[in-house]
């Protein structure tokens, strides 16, 4: 019970940090430089930040290193890699999660570009290549994480992981530089619904719990308006589709293995929370950062059955 209740502290330390913010409706005194066009990422271009640091680039880098260490000593090698070694080896698992694994993936690099983007940006490294530079070491993370598995019996080098991640770990540059990217966001919400997975797995880590995950695709309507339609439109709300599947890939069948399983298809009502438009980069960095989460709310499963969960991923 106590990882669910998690979500009430996160949005209570949210919406302190927006009144901390200054998010108030009120407009700043003197015009800003983002109240000429507010571009969400685009970085302040007198920002002291602009001026490479060699020890600030060596304190990331050995960051960076640390928490790698960490997570193979108190995750990978307890979780993924305990059943020994055998031969390199690639194998490609469609079959695993309905190849939901995919955009876990995706997402696991998208969160991986944006770590690495703000400690490059952080060091002084000029904006784009700060994004280069943050993709490349997604990349570079996937690949030494495969690495790994194309040593082990259960699992094998995937080109494509490393293919889904390495394009997460790109999409906050694109989301930066690429015109189509600001008409949309990728979101990500879990809840546990039910046990299937944890019942089979003998890790059970919650990154693998495909059944209570789910991967969003938000559009933001207030943005595809045109514009003198904009003022009969709140420009926080937005309609998502998302993509999950069914407890069957995870249970037994009467002949042993596993049942197929199925796909579940949703669409909802959404937040934009980058309607907030705050001048603080602290604040900005926090909304974006929310915003690749999918809050709750009313939703129709479309797919296979047509059901209604009022305030989804939360299922009564």
């Amino acid at each position: 019970m106590k990882r669910k209740s998690l979500i009430f502290p996160f949005l209570f330390l949210f919406f302190a940090q927006v009144a901390l913010a200054g998010l108030s409706p009120e407009a700043p005194q003197e015009l800003h430089w983002r109240d000429q066009q507010f571009e969400y990422r685009k970085e302040d271009p007198s920002d002291s930040l602009n001026n490479f640091s060699i020890p600030k680039f060596v304190g990331v880098a050995s960051t960076t290193l640390l928490a790698y260490g960490a997570a193979y000593w108190l995750i990978l090698d307890k979780g993924w890699w305990d059943e020994g070694k055998t031969d390199f080896h690639f194998e490609n698992d469609f079959y695993y999660a309905k190849n939901l694994d995919k955009l876990g993936h995706f997402a696991s690099g998208v969160l991986m570009g944006e770590f690495f983007y703000e400690g490059y940006h952080w060091a002084g490294v000029s904006e784009r290549n700060a994004y280069l530079f943050a993709g490349s070491s997604a990349f570079l993370t996937h690949v030494a994480i495969d690495i790994k598995d194309g040593y082990s019996p259960e699992w094998g080098f995937s080109v494509f992981d490393v293919f889904f991640g390495t394009l997460g770990g790109f999409y906050p540059m694109a989301k930066r530089y690429v015109p189509l990217f600001k008409y949309f966001d990728l979101k990500w919400s879990y809840w546990i619904n039910s046990k299937a997975y944890y019942r089979t797995s003998d890790t059970g880590i919650f990154t693998d719990d495909y059944v209570n995950q789910t991967f969003w695709l938000s559009l933001k309507v207030y943005r595809m308006l045109p514009v003198k339609a904009r003022t009969y439109y709140p420009e926080w709300l937005a309609f998502a589709f998302g993509l999950s599947i069914d407890e069957g890939r995870f249970t037994h069948s009467k002949n042993g293995g596993f049942k197929k399983g199925h796909y579940e298809i949703y669409f909802a009502l959404d937040y934009d929370l980058e309607a907030f438009k705050p001048h603080s980069r602290l604040a900005r960095t926090l909304v974006k950062s929310l915003n690749y989460f999918k809050l709750p709310a009313p939703t129709l499963q479309l797919y296979p059955d047509f059901k209604i969960h009022w305030i989804y991923p939360i299922k009564f």
